[in-house]
């Protein structure tokens, strides 16, 4: 076993310090392999228009970069280990172990995303930055279990996850999540693909002192949020999530309404809801792509060029809305290098007396290196 272990680091280090070598190693058995991967985005943003307090903002950053490896091993088994640098700090992001049962069922236990919203594949799913709904509503990684069913027609996710906070006494204050997701494909081969979903999540947290929702302008810089929703003693609160997504030749769009019922004993009960859709078309490249496993879109093949647009609309309580539109183009130079361009319109509503309008105009340029 010892012999093995030196082995893999050996190549390890052997793979690191060569330019041209593979980022992938295996035992000479083939009973344990490792795959490096990662990515960084360079991002350079400017707001169109008259300037403001809120989003004055231009300039270039380097944010989210991310090193992690994936092992197999012992034929059924993996896991993951990623570490992430971002917003000046560094920190783990998945970091889980997985059991293949069969080839259509597995487990997973560790610390990784609820089957809701788009963020597994990462930011800016498609777009540089997320839908600002999707961002507001979806949850961060947690510690959980989840079971997992993949086919050619169903995708089914169920798991239950912990929902800890630390309080102003530095206590850990526990709770948990049930959260499950369904996608039924009535079409998919290789040219055309029909999905609908819909993902169900319920957190019961009795000790947690409050709980906040932020909904962002979709910009790089953090903290351009336009609205928030906090709440004292909160006990329990549901999500929900309806999409669908079509995809057939250079042609994808896809259409998500997600939600948020609070439970907040000595106070009325508040909504929060909103929706996004988005479609692009190939310029250049033959077809779309799809990933399965996630019930996502994937990247087109190298030097494809894309064009596409987005509508985001949030609703936090009834009288505070933002909507925002993007309209971007993307070019995949190869498998592991594109380049991103947005141009975002965001426009947030008070709905008070006389009424109170903010709007902004950001463009905004990613390129992501990954591997």
């Amino acid at each position: 076993m010892k012999s093995k272990i030196f082995t893999v680091l050996g190549a390890v280090a052997m793979t690191l310090a060569t330019a041209n070598a593979q980022i992938k190693v295996a035992t000479e058995s083939g009973d344990l392999s490792i795959r490096f991967v990662g990515r960084t985005n360079f991002d350079i943003g400017t707001q169109l228009g008259a300037a403001d307090s809120l989003n004055n903002t231009n300039g270039v950053q380097m944010n989210d970069t991310r090193l992690g490896v994936v092992a197999n091993f012992d034929e059924r088994f993996s896991a993951k280990i990623e570490v992430c640098y971002a917003s000046k700090a560094i920190s783990f992001r998945d970091l889980w172990i997985g059991y293949k049962l069969n080839d259509n069922n597995s487990i997973q236990v560790g610390h990784f995303f609820m089957p809701y919203g788009a963020k597994i594949l990462g930011l800016g799913y498609k777009f540089v930055e997320d839908a600002s709904v999707d961002f507001a509503l979806c949850p961060s990684r947690k510690i959980g279990a989840a079971l997992f069913h993949t086919s050619d027609n169903f995708n089914l996710t169920a798991g239950i996850f912990s929902d800890g906070s630390v309080d102003n006494a530095g206590q850990l204050k526990q709770g948990w999540n049930l959260s499950a997701k369904a996608i039924v494909r009535p079409i998919i081969n290789e040219r055309t693909v029909l999905h609908f979903g819909a993902a169900p999540m319920f957190t019961h947290s009795p000790n947690n002192p409050s709980f906040t929702f932020k909904v962002p302008t979709p910009m790089m810089t953090e903290g351009n949020g336009i609205g928030k929703i906090s709440s004292g003693d909160n006990y329990n609160y549901g999500r929900y999530e309806v999409e669908a997504l079509f995809i057939t030749g250079r042609f994808y769009s896809e259409f998500h309404y997600m939600g948020v019922n609070a439970n907040t004993p000595g106070d009325d009960n508040f909504k929060i809801n909103g929706f996004y859709g988005q479609a692009s078309f190939l310029v250049i490249g033959d077809q779309a792509k799809y990933n399965k496993k996630t019930g996502l879109a994937a990247a087109p093949a190298p030097k494809s060029l894309e064009v596409l647009a987005r509508v985001s609309r949030s609703n936090i309580q009834e009288d505070l809305h933002m909507t925002d539109i993007t309209i971007g183009a993307n070019y995949f130079i190869n498998k592991n290098l594109n380049f991103k361009l947005n141009f975002i319109h965001s426009k947030s509503t008070v709905d008070i007396a006389g009424g109170v309008d903010q709007k902004y105009n950001w463009l905004q340029g990613r390129l992501q290196f990954s591997f």
